[in-house]
Order: structure tokens, then sequence, then C-alpha cells
């Protein structure tokens, strides 16, 4: 089937076409009020430097450098499983993440939270800061680091309203669109092949029992005059005579020529 008889097909059962669009766009709006949406927060931490003895009062911005191992050990110690499940134990249905951001390269962590309401993430990602710092210190103080040698952190940023991700709800919703789309151009291709097979075979029927309806009188018409049967006389002179005209009538063979004639 090309182009144009899939055009034609549609156009013949546009009806067709029309059920499976209404079907589709049903489906799509159910899932688009069923499937649900995330919302996500994020903040940002920075780990500083312990202050200078030489300096107390220096900047420690401007010793930001060799934290990237300290970045590395706090996120892993975070996501872990040890540390994870109690935090998000505290904010059923929210799930989060911490990771160095890739961004910029100082020792800044990005913290992503994310669940079904704005509160929810909200609350998800004040819990996370809440615990940076207490995890940083159980870190340094497991390695029994003294209090003026360990790495700080601060909060650099932080969202004051989540932002709505409704990717994965979008891709869903337009997927099942798409696939109904395609289901029902080929299911009206399938109707209206099935349609005109029925509609030609019923055509083929009906001349077949016309052509043997009509072999009867046609075949016996012809054969009567083909043989040109004689009629009997039964000693009637009319029809002798009729008789004898049906007898020249017919085509004789040809004589076998004499021997004088040869």
């Amino acid at each position: 089937m090309n182009l144009r008889d899939l055009l034609n097909s549609l156009a013949r059962r546009w009806y067709v076409v029309l059920l499976g669009l209404l079907i589709t766009g049903g489906i799509a709006t159910a899932l688009f009020t069923v499937v649900p949406v995330s919302y996500i927060s994020q903040a940002s931490v920075v780990l500083l430097p312990p202050k200078s003895t030489t300096d107390p009062q220096a900047n420690p911005f401007l010793r930001l450098g060799g934290l990237s191992q300290a970045v590395d050990i706090l996120t892993r110690t975070i996501n872990s499983d040890a540390y994870s499940e109690p935090l998000i134990a505290e904010n059923r249905g929210a799930t989060f993440t911490t990771a160095a951001d890739t961004t910029t390269s100082g020792p800044i962590i990005l913290i992503e939270s994310r669940a079904p309401s704005p509160a929810r993430a909200t609350a998800m990602t004040d819990t996370v800061l809440a615990a940076v710092p207490d995890v940083l210190d159980q870190i340094q103080a497991k390695l029994s680091v003294s209090a003026g040698f360990k790495i700080d952190v601060t909060t650099i940023a932080v969202d004051q309203k989540p932002k709505l991700d409704a990717k994965i709800r979008l891709q869903i919703v337009l997927g099942v669109a798409a696939l109904g789309v395609v289901l029902s151009v080929l299911l009206t291709g399938l109707v209206d092949g099935l349609a005109l097979s029925r509609r030609r075979r019923i055509a083929e029927d009906s001349a077949t029992q016309g052509a043997i309806d009509g072999r009867g009188p046609r075949s016996v018409a012809k054969s009567a005059t083909d043989l040109r049967v004689t009629p009997r006389s039964d000693g009637d002179p009319a029809a002798q005579r009729q008789a004898k005209r049906w007898q020249s009538a017919r085509p004789r063979p040809p004589r076998a020529p004499t021997a004088s004639e040869e």
C-alpha cells in the first residue's frame, strides 16, 4: 500500500480514524492526570579549609585548593545507605543526591532533592543541609583531627521555591499519543482493506452466479442451431415437405471424383 492508497483509505474510513483519535486522546488525558510529577529543590555548600595558625584573619576562600578529595569523601559518605536511609525515612516519598559541582573548580557540593510536592522537596533539602556538617565532623573525628585543623562547611545557596519537573509525565503522554495515532492509521488501513476485499469477493460471486444462470439457454440454442436437428414427419405431408427443406439446407460433404473424371 502506497501513500496515496493510505490517504484514500483514511478518507473512506474517516470515522475509524476519528474513533481511534478519540480513544487515544482519552488515554493520554487519563495518563496526564495519573502520572505523578516531581519537584526539585537544590542547595549548594562549600568546604572551607581550617583557619591559618599564622594568620587567623586570612580569607579562607583564598585557600580552597586541595579540598577536592574531601568533597569526594563527604559525598560518598552521605550517599551511602548507612547515612542516606535515616535521612529519607524522615521525609517519606522524597529522595536526594549529593555530588561535586562540576561547573566549578572549587570544593562545592550540590544537593538535589526530589519529592511529589514542593513542601516535601524543601524539607528533604533542609534535612540534608543539617546533616552535612555532622557527617563531616564524624569523618574527621574518626581520623582524630584536632579542632584547630578541621575542615568546615558553609551553605552558599538554597532554592527558595522548588522547580516542577514534568519531563517523565510529558514523555509518557507523548509516547502513548504517538503510538495511538500510528495504531489508528494501521487499523483504518486494515478495516478498509478487509471491506474492499469483501466487496470484491461479493462482486465476483455475483458475476459467477450470473454466468452459471445464463449458460443453459444459450448452450441449448447454440446446440440446436449447430446440430440442425431435422424435424420428424410422422406421415404428415406438410411435415415431410418441411423435412425435405431441412435436408436440402444442410451442408453436403464433397463428392469423391469418379474414375472417368480422374
